[in-house]
């Protein structure tokens, strides 16, 4: 069982590193709270279907032909100011139920996945298959946002460390990644963050559960 997590986690740690150089560094790039004043809103809200079709969300997002490309859903993520680790999960709740009430439905799942895209950590991502995950060996009984950032967080923590050594392999492998041309200083910055641990995180419950 040992051996099997490890290799899941340096795997983990791989193929993240791959989704985020391939998707989620080109989504954050252009929705982060800091370039806000910079990118202009057609681009964001271009963006935001990318990143709702990529992750398989928008399908939750009921649009008419006048909403479909979610100019109100970004520009309710605009107005969203930095979160910290005591009002994330509020903020989440209350993007997810903005969502819903323009969209039909709370849609949890992606009011995470956008709001991690403008701020990282500490958001944590909300997934139907991590919540399978953590149901299966965790106990969570899908109540809610806060109880799974509750569950996810205490069950990361028993993995840091490993995720941070498996992180930590990446710069030896750096040319079989999509980063083979990122500086090393660069890479480091990324794989030492606690955002890309938490993501890598992610990728071993998706691992885990799908059998790789």
């Amino acid at each position: 069982m040992g051996i099997r997590i490890s290799n899941n986690l340096y795997y983990s740690a791989y193929s993240y590193l791959d989704e985020w150089m391939r998707e989620d560094r080109h989504f954050h790039q252009v929705l982060a709270f800091e370039k806000a004043n910079e990118i202009p809103a057609a681009k964001g809200i271009e963006c935001l279907v990318k990143v709702a079709k990529y992750y398989k969300v928008i399908r939750t997002l009921k649009t008419t032909e006048e909403n479909f490309r979610l100019e109100a859903a970004y520009e309710a993520l605009l107005a969203i100011e930095p979160l910290n680790k005591e009002d994330v999960v509020r903020k989440v709740e209350n993007f997810a139920e903005v969502l819903g009430k323009v969209y039909g439905s709370i849609a949890l799942s992606a009011a995470s996945k956008f709001l991690w895209m403008r701020f990282r950590s500490p958001v944590i991502i909300y997934d139907s298959i991590a919540s399978g995950w953590l149901c299966k060996n965790c106990n969570y009984n899908y109540d809610g946002y806060s109880n799974y950032h509750q569950i996810w967080s205490s069950k990361y923590r028993e993995y840091e460390e490993h995720i941070r050594e498996a992180c930590a392999e990446l710069k030896y492998i750096k040319k079989f990644t999509l980063a083979c041309e990122i500086p090393d200083k660069e890479l480091s910055e990324w794989t030492i963050s606690q955002w890309f641990m938490e993501r890598v995180f992610d990728h071993f419950m998706l691992n885990d559960s799908s059998g790789k």
